[in-house]
């Protein structure tokens, strides 16, 4: 791993060579094709064939350090394990001269990566100003690298035998086995199951009052997740009186106290008691409390014992189901509390335990949760690794293939599954996260500001957990950033003097994720980021594109996702390597007269305006597998239907529609016969969509949501209709008290969830005739439909039924 540089190095020449690093192949007007070709040469060997002597003296160098420079609680249980059997009576051998060449070669690297960046983007700044100018000084660089390439190349064939007796390929096998079968994995079912234990013990759990708290790991959202299950309908059906508090840092009781009042409390009855003492208003909110069933949620608590003497003296328990939820930013909160089995709580042994964890307390039944690392999308993952050169470009299908390979290792683990059952997010569990961050550190892989800052210098990719605010002094301008991500949680506002001086001070970007950090109009100088590939902003006031951005033709991912684009440039047409476009909305505009070329490589869009749903737009995008379109959709939808059919890659596809003058006839739409996905939202069917979508051969998955359907009846009535479907998701359909069945209808489905069916009485007969169903969720039925259900529910070897809300 220590020389993964070089082979990344290796890659990126052979890019250059032919022709796809940058935006042009090399001038055919300069002698440096066979420098960069004399580069690969040379690296290529000392990579392959000189460094793999080598592997087991690096790997035994890994191990080493590990052991001798970490302490035994910030490694993870696997690893120590692992470096309990690397014990032995043998001293450990020193190789100093590989350490000193694999310096050498990341220094080479390093200045080798600068050079070339140097050169396109000079290249790049020609073709912007149309000057021409000389390649003298770009050729002899390369020079200059081609005889330290060649100095490092000797010096290897001159060094002793590297250690024969450390097998690295078993080593690697431990490591794995370590991982996936040393620990309990926590699979996509025991995630979900986590959710949904979180949920059965707010509703269905223990009479008296139950805490649970949410620990806070290394980027995990908690905030989101728990305000998911705060804004649940059924949680607010459930409890008399809900209040989310922020604590922060700064804790101040008193501040938490008049927040629950006001959160608690009528308006009336809050102006009259809010200025009284403390103590006399803490008494009238605890009796308030008193014999109501409430939910309290105290968000990014830190470090303040104190805050739970606090919360008994505040909190009545009656016994009726009171819970409190806690977000816990700092674990040193719960250093004073013991699992049942009396063990520390440290972040590796709460998640070994499982998803939700019972702890002990004097007063309450308290319980944590902790999920693990940063959770992160599938396509954002693939889209990084492309850009970032780990695989091919457009070579998703091989991200597909290491993701599942790094799954298998056990390295990371899936939370969340598409409706038709691939990954759509992933994340790296803890006590494997601690491991791999310190030698991601040591070998120079990526560099959180909480980390040393000893060797800036040779930094490539920063990567943001928290206070991206702290990151942007001149401090930090002398490094050689390539990638630039930031996945704080918080808000923060950044001056445009700040982004403007960021873009002048990391011009080799080629990944920049500002996160949720807030802009207020697109940051200056961001153009003459040139290699960029991946670029992510948060700008909510953002109206309309900018030219400048078209400069950008290396770009690949593009995501605004908080912004409206009302306009864009003629020039994006020449942004040709665009893979995905990610906003609220944009606007497209037509190709600019007498342009032939079409965005080939582009293959998803969201969400594109019906307005640009025109032959002449989509007709230029070929390739588009994925695309959500919003808006309008019953004004333009003559012109939709038309340019729909000419998609003949198209595969996901969802409809939102957003006019409330005039509803959609589904039966005028041509679908093309490639779709898999099809989703519609606020479309107000008052035709039954079934007859029409029962006709696509290759329709997957179906998800018709909030208010896409009026009518009182779904009629499946096609013998064979829908002969791929496995999932179907029938959402927010209120009126809906008949569904029939034809004989052979839905013969692969799987999966089908109905939210609600307060009206539906029973469900077609021709359902528990298809062999391959195995999942039902129901919200709310009506007596009738669950009377039928019990019968079904009873085989569990067959059917998983869930009826919501829980305990019904």
């Amino acid at each position: 791993m220590l020389e993964f540089h070089l082979r990344l190095f290796c890659e990126r020449l052979k890019r250059v060579l032919a022709g796809v690093e940058g935006t042009l192949p090399l001038p055919d007007s300069t002698n440096l094709t066979p420098l960069f070709q004399n580069l690969l040469t040379e690296s290529e060997i000392i990579a392959t064939t000189l460094l793999g002597n080598y592997e087991a003296d690096m790997a035994r160098h890994l191990f080493q350090f590990i052991r001798e420079e970490f302490d035994d609680s910030k490694i993870s249980l696997p690893f120590l394990e692992l470096l309990d059997l690397e014990e032995s009576d043998e001293e450990d051998v020193e190789r100093a001269d590989i350490l000193e060449i694999l310096e050498d070669i990341n220094d080479f690297v390093h200045e080798s990566e600068e050079a070339i960046d140097t050169f396109f983007i000079n290249i790049m700044q020609q073709q912007n100003s149309e000057n021409e100018s000389e390649s003298s000084t770009d050729m002899a660089l390369l020079v200059e690298l081609h005889t330290k390439i060649i100095d490092i190349r000797n010096r290897m064939q001159q060094l002793p035998p590297g250690d024969n007796g450390f097998d690295i390929s078993d080593k690697c096998n431990e490591i794995i086995h370590l991982l996936s079968e040393g620990q309990p994995r926590l699979d996509i079912n025991e995630f979900e199951r986590g959710r949904e234990e979180l949920f059965d013990l707010l509703i269905e759990g223990p009479s008296g009052l139950a805490v649970v708290a949410i620990l806070d790991s290394s980027g995990f959202d908690k905030t989101v997740f728990t305000a998911d299950t705060y804004n649940n309908d059924h949680v607010k059906f459930y409890f008399d009186c809900l209040a989310w508090v922020r604590v922060s840092i700064a804790y101040d009781f008193g501040k938490m106290l008049d927040d629950i009042i006001k959160s608690v409390m009528p308006p009336s009855r809050v102006s009259v008691i809010i200025g009284e003492d403390y103590q006399l208003k803490k008494s009238i909110l605890r009796d308030y409390l008193t014999n109501k069933k409430y939910f309290i949620v105290l968000d990014d608590v830190f470090d303040n014992s104190e805050i739970w003497s606090d919360l008994e003296e505040l909190l009545p328990d009656d016994e009726n189901g009171s819970r409190v939820l806690i977000t816990v930013t700092d674990p040193d909160l719960l250093a004073s509390l013991e699992m049942e089995n009396g063990e520390k709580i440290r972040r590796d042994s709460v998640l070994f335990g499982g998803p939700l964890i019972r702890l002990k307390h004097e007063a309450w039944q308290f319980f944590i949760l902790h999920y693990g690392s940063i959770e992160i999308s599938t396509m954002q993952l693939y889209q990084l690794w492309v850009a970032e050169g780990f695989i091919p470009y457009n070579g998703e299908e091989t991200a597909e293939h290491y993701l599942k390979e790094l799954i298998h290792r056990g390295f990371i683990q899936v939370s969340k599954r598409r409706a038709g059952g691939t990954i759509k997010a992933c994340y790296v569990p803890s006590f494997v996260y601690t491991s791999l961050g310190l030698v991601a550190e040591k070998t120079g892989f990526v560099w959180m500001p909480a980390m040393e800052e000893e060797s800036l210098a040779n930094v490539k990719r920063c990567f943001i957990l928290k206070g991206l605010i702290h990151f942007f002094p001149l401090e930090y301008s002398d490094m050689y950033l390539q990638s630039f991500l930031n996945h704080s949680s918080e808000s923060d506002r950044l001056a445009l003097i700040d982004c403007e001086n960021f873009c002048k001070n990391f011009k080799h970007l080629r990944v920049l994720n500002l996160g949720s950090a807030v802009l207020d109009q697109f940051p200056p100088g961001l153009e003459n980021l040139f290699l960029l590939k991946y670029l992510k902003l948060n700008i909510p006031s953002l109206k309309c594109l900018p030219s400048l951005l078209c400069t950008l033709l290396n770009l690949q991912t593009l995501e605004i996702p908080s912004s409206y684009i009302d306009h864009s440039p003629e020039n994006i047409w020449m942004m040709q390597k665009l893979m995905h476009l990610n906003f609220s909305c944009i606007t497209l505009p037509a190709p600019p007269k007498n342009y032939s070329s079409s965005l080939k490589n582009l293959i998803f869009i969201s969400a594109l305006r019906p307005s640009s749903c025109t032959p002449a737009i989509l007709g230029r995008l070929p390739n588009i597998q994925t695309l959500r379109i919003s808006g309008d959709l019953s004004y333009y939808q003559s012109g939709i239907s038309k340019s729909l059919c000419e998609l003949h890659k198209l595969e996901c596809l969802k409809l939102v529609n957003e006019s409330k003058r005039s509803r959609m006839f589904l039966s005028e739409y041509q679908f093309p016969p490639s779709l898999t996905h099809l989703s519609l939202s606020n479309t107000e069917l008052m035709e039954d969509p079934m007859p029409t979508l029962e006709k696509l051969p290759h329709l997957q998955v179906l998800k018709l949501k909030q208010n896409s359907n009026l009518g009182r009846k779904l009629a499946c009535v096609g013998s064979g209709g829908f002969p791929e479907l496995k999932v179907l998701h029938l959402k927010s359909m209120y009126w809906l008290d008949e569904w029939t069945m034809g004989a052979g209808a839905m013969p692969k489905l799987e999966s089908l969830i109905v939210n609600p069916c307060a009206y539906l009485r029973k469900l077609p007969e021709e359902l528990w005739c298809i062999k391959s169903l195995r999942k039902l969720d129901l919200h709310w039925p009506q007596t009738e439909l669950r009377q039928r259900l019990r019968t079904f529910k009873d085989m569990e070897w067959r059917y998983d039924i869930q009826l919501y809300p829980y305990g019904i």
